[in-house]
């Protein structure tokens, strides 16, 4: 992956980008929009265009995750009146069909040389965006967003652990070893004392927070261990997170019914998840969402 994005990195690093203007990969099939606070967010699978140029996959997950590219700007736009700032976003525009850039590239592209290009050039996207939210804040926290339809209507939080992982006894949750297999190494890191149990689904947890804002969330003190089906966090996660010391975050899988399936539901779950970072951030990020500590 790292000699494609080595490949790509003269489209993407030969110079400061301006904040909110959106810079595009080949034939715009990729969107970057650069931004000034310690928050990035992409979203691989909520694309809708099928050029001809680009074969169908034949093998894989090829439905669209609905509404999730809307969700991901509602998102951006409640942060923006929240700080006046703007959220680092990462767009797919290709539908899943014929790229899924949350795959290694053989899944992803099949084999398209197109596809190849597009998936490289996204993340190299990413890459440069946690690197120059790593710059400017010290830190960055990463949201891949997704959406599900699993029959229990929850947003699920993926933090690379697997959904038996949670019940694992408390001293074994609390090993550095553990730690270091999931998403939030630097949160830890930042707050020696934390019991990390209590931050994958505690009072203060983001699933805590979520609940508390009408949206049921697994893990949280509701459900502290996941029922499966369960997203952990996959491939887009699990490789620019643990990468890098400055970086946590998560996998967000938002379920369509009662959330993505409408344009009030997308408003309520965006303007809930914004308000839920807010605290989040001051308690576990030692700073507020707009980047001052």
């Amino acid at each position: 992956m790292f000699l494609l994005l080595a490949a790509t990195s003269g489209l993407v690093g030969a110079a400061e980008h301006e904040i909110g203007v959106p810079v595009f990969g080949s034939q715009k099939y990729t969107e970057y929009v650069p931004g000034d606070l310690p928050l990035v967010i992409s979203s691989p699978h909520g694309g809708a265009l099928k050029p001809d140029t680009v074969a169908d996959r034949t093998y894989g997950v090829r439905a669209a995750d609905a509404n999730t590219q809307d969700l991901a700007r509602r998102i951006a736009a409640e942060v923006k009146k929240a700080t006046g700032k703007q959220t680092t976003l990462v767009i797919s525009h290709l539908h899943r069909s014929k790229l899924d850039p949350n795959r290694e590239i053989k899944e992803a592209a099949q084999g398209n040389s197109t596809a190849e290009k597009v998936w490289g050039e996204y993340h190299a996207f990413i890459e440069e965006a946690l690197q120059a939210t790593v710059k400017r804040h010290g830190i960055a926290f990463f949201i891949d967003l997704h959406g599900q339809n699993h029959p229990d209507i929850r947003v699920e939080l993926g933090y690379l652990h697997d959904p038996n992982d949670y019940a694992k006894a408390v001293n074994e949750l609390n090993s550095s070893e553990f730690i270091q297999t999931g998403s939030l190494a630097l949160i830890k890191k930042l707050n020696p004392g934390l019991d990390y149990p209590s931050l994958l689904s505690g009072p203060e947890s983001l699933g805590a927070l979520l609940e508390k804002r009408g949206f049921p969330s697994t893990p949280s003190p509701r459900m502290p261990v996941p029922s499966v089906p369960y997203f952990k966090g996959g491939y887009t996660v699990a490789t620019h997170v643990p990468s890098n010391p400055q970086v946590c975050g998560l996998q967000i899988e938002a379920n369509r019914v009662r959330l993505r399936d409408t344009e009030e539901g997308r408003q309520r779950f965006a303007e809930a998840l914004v308000n839920a970072l807010e605290v989040y951030f001051p308690r576990f990020l030692k700073m507020g969402l707009d980047g001052k500590k």
